[in-house]
C-alpha cells in the first residue's frame, strides 16, 4: 500500500520540478531580453516577444496595412498617478499581470487578422500578446473610490489613451476593483454585514478589493464573502525603467534556483524510497505468492480429506489416522498465517532501517559529488599540464631551431677549415719542394767546385740532376725550418698587411668578408626582420579587430536609428489625433532628407497631401510643433524652449496645441520647458508644476509735446 501511495508523491514531486524549470527558464528568457534591449526600451519588460511584435506593427502602419488605430502594448501607456505608486503592484495584480500589459487594441476584424497573423510569425504562444478588439468612442466617465483612504485600480493609474483606457474599463472592470493599504482597513471601510448574515459593499459599484501588502483579495457574490490569498510576490512592471526590472528578475533567479534544486533533491530521495519500497514490495508478493501457494494445496488437501471422510461415513474404517492427517494440516496453514504476521511485522520494523539505509545513500551520494568534484579538479589540472607541455615543447621547437643553425654555422666552419687545411697542404708541398730544389742545387755547385779542384778533364764526377721530381717519401723527409725572426715579428708583418687591406676595402667600400662578423649581421638582420613582421601581424590584428567592432557598433548605430524613427513617427501620429488629423515622418537616410505625409482629415484618405505648402497656416504651425516635440522626445533635450508657437494657429488649434504642450510638459517632470507667446493664457490654470511669468506693458509718454512714436504717411 504505501509503495501505491508512493506513485502519487513521485508525480507531484516531478510535477513541482518541472514548474520550477519553466519559471527558471523564463526568468532567464526575461533577462536575456532586457539584457538585449538598448536605448531605454521598455518594451522588454512587458512580455519576451512583444518587442518584435511592437515593430512589426510599427512597420506595418507605416506600410499603411491597418484599416484603423492599433495600439499596444497596453502597458506602454499605463503610468503610476502621482503620489500613488504604493499601489502600483496591487493595480498590477488586478489588471492580471503581462497577461493584460502585453496585449494590443484594434478596432475592426480586419486588423485583428491582421494582428493574429503578426503574432504567428513573431512565434508568440497562446498567452503572449493577446488582442483586445473595442470599438472608437468618448472616454468612460467612471466613478470616483467610494470612501477616502480606498484607491480603485482607476485613479491609481493614469491612462492618457481614450481607447486604452475604455478597454481596460470593458475587459479588467478597473472601476470595480478597490486597493487598499491593509486588508482590516478594506473590510472595515468597504463591507457592510446585514441582519441575515450576508454581506454587501458600500457604494455598489466595488465588486472585488486587493490589499497590501501581499496583495490578498476579497469579493461579495450573491451575499457570501470569499477571501483569497495571494503566495506569490507582489511584482511592479507599471512605471519601472528597464534597470530595475533587470536587477528585480536577477533577485528571483537564487530564489527560483534553490527552489529547483530543492524540487529535484526531493524527487531525487522520494525515487530512491519509492524505489526501496518497490523491492521490499515485490519481495514481500513473492512471499505472499508462495504463501497462497501452500494455503492453496493445503485446502487442496483438506477438501480431498473431506470428500474422503463423506465417503467413508458408512463404512466402519478408522479415520482416526486422516483426523491427524488434517490436524496436522491445520497447524501447518495456522503456523504459515503466523509466519506472514510476522514477516509483515518484520517489514514494518525495516522501515526505519530503510530510512537509514536512504540517508547512508544520500551521504554515499555527496561523497560521489564529491569525488566528482575532485576529478573535474583533476582534469583542469591535467588540462593546465597539457598546456605547460605544449609551451615546453614550443620552447623546445625553438632550442632545436636554434641547434640546427649552430649546426649550420658548425658545418660551414668544418668546410671552411677543410679549405684551408688544403692550402696549407700545398703551400707546405710547395716550401719542401723548393728546399728539394735548393738543397739539389747546392749539391751541384759543391760536385762542381770539386770537379774544378781536381783539374783534370778525365775526372768523371756525376753532378745531381736538379730537373729530377722528388719522390713523396723525400718530400716527407724535409722538416720545416724555423724562421730566422720570431713570431711576433711576422704576426706584426700580418697585422699590418691586414690593417693595409681593411683601409683598401674601406677606401674601395667593400662589403665584410669575415664569416663571423657576417654571420652576425645576418642573425641582427634575421630579428629586426622577425620583430617588424610581429608588428605586423599585431596590426592586422588589431585592424580586423576593430573592423569587427566598428561593424557591431554601425549595426547597433543602425538599429537604434531604426527604433527613433519608429518612436518620433508614432509619437507625430499621436500629436496629430489629437486633432483629428493623422501623419507619417519618411526619413531617407541615404540622401539626409525629411518629408512630411499629413491627412488633415485621419477617416479621409483624399485629404491627405505630401506638401506641406498645401497646408493652411494654422495647420502647418500645428504640424511643426507635433514635429518638434515627436522629434524633441527621442533625442531627450534637457530644455525646450518654443518662441510664438501659437502666432498663426486659429483658436480650436491654439487651444489644443497649448493643451497638449501642457501636458506633455507635465508627463515629463524630467525635463523642463519654456513657452514663449503674445497670446492671452488667462484661462490657463496654474498649479505648482506650471508658471506664468507675464512681462509689464512697455511705459508710454503722456506729457504734451513730448516725443511720440514716429509714422510714415501712406495716405498721398
Amino acid at each position: 500500500q504505501k509503495y501505491e501511495e508512493m506513485e502519487t508523491t513521485i508525480i507531484q514531486a516531478k510535477e513541482t520540478t518541472s514548474r520550477a524549470e519553466r519559471a527558471l527558464l523564463s526568468v532567464n528568457h526575461k533577462i536575456k531580453e532586457l539584457s538585449d534591449a538598448s536605448g531605454g526600451n521598455s518594451m522588454a519588460m512587458f512580455g519576451q516577444r512583444v518587442g518584435k511584435v511592437y515593430a512589426m506593427v510599427q512597420k506595418f502602419q507605416t506600410q499603411r496595412k491597418f484599416k484603423g488605430p492599433v495600439i499596444g502594448p497596453i502597458g506602454h501607456y499605463i503610468k503610476v498617478a502621482p503620489g500613488k505608486d504604493q499601489y502600483a503592484p496591487l493595480a498590477e495584480l488586478a489588471l492580471g499581470g503581462t497577461g493584460t500589459l502585453d496585449r494590443f487594441i484594434v478596432t475592426n476584424p480586419q486588423d485583428r487578422a491582421t494582428f493574429m497573423n503578426i503574432r504567428k510569425n513573431a512565434g508568440c504562444t497562446a498567452r503572449e500578446c493577446n488582442v483586445y478588439k473595442v470599438n472608437i468612442c468618448d472616454r468612460f466617465d467612471v466613478p470616483s473610490p467610494p470612501v477616502s483612504g480606498i484607491e480603485t485600480v482607476a485613479s491609481a493609474l493614469s491612462v492618457e489613451n481614450d481607447i486604452v483606457y475604455n478597454a481596460l474599463v470593458d475587459f479588467c472592470n478597473i472601476d470595480q476593483v478597490a486597493l487598499a493599504p491593509n486588508f482590516h482597513e478594506s473590510e472595515s471601510s468597504l463591507l457592510e454585514e446585514r441582519s441575515n448574515g450576508q454581506f454587501s459593499v458600500k457604494g455598489g459599484n466595488i465588486r472585488k478589493a486587493y490589499s497590501l501588502p501581499r496583495g490578498d483579495l476579497w469579493q461579495v457574490t450573491r451575499g457570501v464573502k470569499q477571501i483569497i490569498s495571494n503566495e506569490r510576490k507582489l511584482k511592479q512592471t507599471i512605471g519601472v525603467d528597464t534597470t530595475a526590472a533587470l536587477e528585480e528578475a536577477n533577485s528571483e533567479v537564487p530564489t527560483l534556483k534553490k527552489e529547483l534544486e530543492d524540487a529535484r533533491a526531493r524527487e531525487q530521495e522520494i525515487a530512491h524510497e519509492r524505489k526501496q519500497y518497490k523491492i521490499e514490495w515485490n519481495q514481500a508478493q513473492k512471499e505472499t505468492r508462495a504463501t497462497d501457494k501452500k494455503i492453496q494445496q493445503l485446502e487442496y488437501q483438506i477438501e480431498e480429506l473431506r470428500a474422503d471422510a463423506e465417503q467413508a461415513e458408512n463404512t466402519e474404517i478408522d479415520t482416526t489416522e486422516y483426523e491427524e492427517d488434517i490436524s496436522n494440516a491445520e497447524q501447518v496453514l495456522q503456523t504459515l498465517q503466523e509466519q506472514k504476521e510476522v514477516l509483515q511485522q518484520e517489514l514494518t520494523e525495516l522501515e526505519p532501517i530503510i530510512e537509514t539505509v536512504g540517508g547512508r545513500l544520500d551521504e554515499v551520494a555527496t561523497r560521489n559529488e564529491k569525488v566528482l568534484h575532485d576529478l573535474e579538479q583533476a582534469e583542469g589540472e591535467l588540462e593546465e599540464y597539457y598546456q605547460n607541455l605544449s609551451q615546453r615543447q614550443e620552447f623546445l621547437e625553438k632550442k632545436r631551431s636554434k641547434v640546427d643553425q649552430i649546426q649550420q654555422v658548425t658545418s660551414t666552419l668544418e668546410q671552411q677549415l677543410s679549405v684551408a687545411t688544403e692550402e696549407r697542404d700545398g703551400v707546405l708541398l710547395k716550401a719542401r719542394k723548393s728546399a728539394w730544389d735548393k738543397m739539389k742545387r747546392q749539391e751541384r755547385a759543391a760536385a762542381d767546385e770539386e770537379a774544378d779542384g781536381e783539374g783534370g778533364v778525365g775526372s768523371m764526377t756525376m753532378s745531381p740532376d736538379v730537373s729530377q721530381t722528388p719522390a713523396a717519401d723525400e718530400l716527407e723527409a724535409i722538416e720545416p725550418l724555423c724562421p730566422p725572426k720570431g713570431t711576433d715579428y711576422y704576426m706584426a708583418k700580418i697585422n699590418k698587411a691586414k690593417q693595409r687591406i681593411l683601409r683598401e676595402k674601406e677606401r674601395r667600400q667593400m662589403v665584410e668578408g669575415d664569416a663571423d662578423v657576417a654571420y652576425e649581421k645576418y642573425m641582427r638582420a634575421s630579428n629586426d626582420l622577425q620583430g617588424k613582421l610581429d608588428a605586423v601581424q599585431g596590426i592586422q590584428s588589431n585592424i580586423e579587430n576593430l573592423t569587427k567592432d566598428i561593424q557591431n557598433r554601425q549595426k547597433r548605430w543602425r538599429q537604434f536609428r531604426e527604433y527613433i524613427v519608429n518612436m518620433t513617427n508614432t509619437t507625430f501620429d499621436e500629436m496629430l489625433n489629437k486633432k483629428g488629423s493623422s501623419g507619417q515622418l519618411d526619413f531617407n537616410h541615404e540622401f539626409e532628407t525629411l518629408d512630411l505625409v499629413v491627412q488633415k482629415d485621419n477617416k479621409d484618405q483624399s485629404s491627405q497631401t505630401a506638401d506641406v505648402k498645401a497646408l493652411s497656416g494654422g495647420e502647418r504651425s500645428f504640424t511643426t510643433l507635433s514635429l518638434l516635440l515627436a522629434l524633441g522626445e527621442q533625442l531627450e533635450t534637457p530644455f525646450r524652449v518654443m518662441d510664438e508657437f501659437d502666432v498663426f494657429l486659429d483658436p480650436v488649434a491654439r487651444k489644443i496645441a497649448l493643451k497638449t504642450l501642457i501636458e506633455t510638459a507635465k508627463s515629463m517632470e524630467h525635463r523642463q520647458f519654456i513657452f514663449i507667446t503674445p497670446q492671452d493664457l488667462s484661462n490657463v490654470e496654474t498649479d505648482p508644476r506650471l508658471k506664468i511669468f507675464g512681462m509689464k506693458p512697455p511705459s508710454r509718454s503722456q506729457t504734451a509735446g513730448g516725443p511720440t512714436q514716429q509714422t510714415l504717411d501712406f495716405s498721398q
